[in-house]
C-alpha cells in the first residue's frame, strides 16, 4: 500500500512553470527594495557631503606626525 501511494504521488505533476508568476506581491517586494536602496543612497550622499577634508595632504616634512615603521 505504501508503494502504491508513493507511485501515485510521484505521478502527480505540479503546475507548469509558465503558470507560476510572482504577481502583485513580488512586484511590491521589488518596489520596496528599490525604494529602500534609493533612500540609502540619498542618505549616503548627504553624509559624504558633510565630510570636510583637504584635497592635498600636508607636507610630510612639517614634523607634526611621526611615521611608524612596521
Amino acid at each position: 500500500m505504501t508503494l502504491l501511494a508513493a507511485v501515485v504521488l510521484a505521478e502527480q505533476k505540479g503546475p507548469n512553470p509558465e503558470d507560476v508568476k510572482p504577481g502583485w506581491l513580488g512586484f511590491a517586494v521589488v518596489l520596496a527594495l528599490a525604494v529602500a536602496v534609493l533612500l540609502l543612497w540619498l542618505s549616503f550622499r548627504k553624509q559624504l557631503r558633510k565630510i570636510d577634508f583637504e584635497e592635498e595632504p600636508d607636507d610630510p616634512a612639517s614634523g607634526d606626525e611621526h611615521p611608524t615603521k612596521a
